[in-house]
């Protein structure tokens, strides 16, 4: 479609989508580079994690929050859950009639373009290193020197909102040996909650790593669509935010504050249908 066909959809509010807290740190990026964006949010808490599920059955989560944002009228929608992307891309763009953004390639472009000697280290969830999708992506962009650490601890404190200490410390130091003795001078954060422990995470990498945060990308790429579709909205009010869960709202009302310091309107999502498998032992990260 033109630009002008999407023109009267500018105010329309964006959708994101993770299984917890992680893609607030999307949010984050967001609120700071487009503020004027209407957003929605739905984090899938009551059926976290997701880095142990199957992958088919990850899609299909995937596929009912979309169908949910769908129903709030969004013009864009970002997949802020690296384990979603590497689950659902491209196949479920297809299905639906607004664009959607992943994090995975975004993460993959900005490394390549970050990275000084083509030494890429990746720390995600279970699911998103067994996919494979990170290495392939970076080999087609030309970085064939890749190593990927599943860290299934570090996600679970951020839900908990530990984002430092000596806990934090012991597990990020666990996360990042294996990566720093490959020698590697970029990582990738690639779990959305990752951002979150930012600070920590530089501290054990030491300042010769450079972090890259696939959200800084994806939100640039997201501009750049809204950008060309006329679909940008332009205003001096700042966007309203609105959060969906299906877990407890209070929790995430909470985790809000703590991680976006605002306060935030959030709600019951109601995109489960039916009775729901039980979601997999907290031993493993969303």
């Amino acid at each position: 479609m033109s630009k002008a066909d999407f023109s009267h959809r500018a105010s329309c509010p964006v959708g994101l989508m993770d299984s917890g807290v992680g893609g607030l740190s999307v949010v984050r990026v967001l609120r700071q580079r487009l503020p004027a964006e209407n957003l929605v949010y739905a984090a899938d808490t009551g059926r976290m994690p997701y880095g142990p599920r199957a992958a088919a059955e990850v899609c299909r989560f995937t596929s009912q929050i979309l169908r949910f944002l769908e129903g709030h009228g969004v013009k864009a929608a970002v997949i802020a859950c690296n384990t979603a992307t590497a689950a659902s891309l491209p196949g479920l763009a297809e299905e639906f009639p607004f664009p959607i953004l992943g994090m995975i390639g975004a993460g993959a472009r900005a490394a390549a373009r970050t990275t000084r000697g083509g030494r890429v280290g990746i720390i995600a969830t279970r699911g998103t290193v067994a996919s494979g999708e990170y290495p392939r992506a970076l080999a087609a962009l030309g970085v064939t020197e890749v190593w990927q650490e599943a860290c299934p601890e570090l996600p679970l404190l951020v839900e908990e909102g530990e984002l430092a200490g000596e806990r934090a410390l012991a597990a990020v130091r666990g996360c990042l040996e294996p990566l720093l003795a490959r020698g590697i001078d970029t990582l990738v954060l690639g779990c959305t909650h990752f951002p979150f422990l930012a600070g920590v995470i530089s501290r054990v990498a030491g300042p010769g790593i450079a972090l890259v945060d696939p959200a800084e990308e994806v939100v640039r790429e997201l501009e750049d669509l809204l950008e060309a579709r006329g679909l940008r909205r332009e205003s001096a009010e700042p966007g309203w935010l609105k959060l969906y869960t299906s877990g407890e709202p209070e929790r995430l009302r909470q985790m809000a504050r703590l991680l976006l310091g605002e306060a935030a309107e959030v709600s019951r999502g109601g995109w489960m249908p039916g009775p729901q498998a039980p979601a997999p032992e907290r031993g493993e990260s969303p």
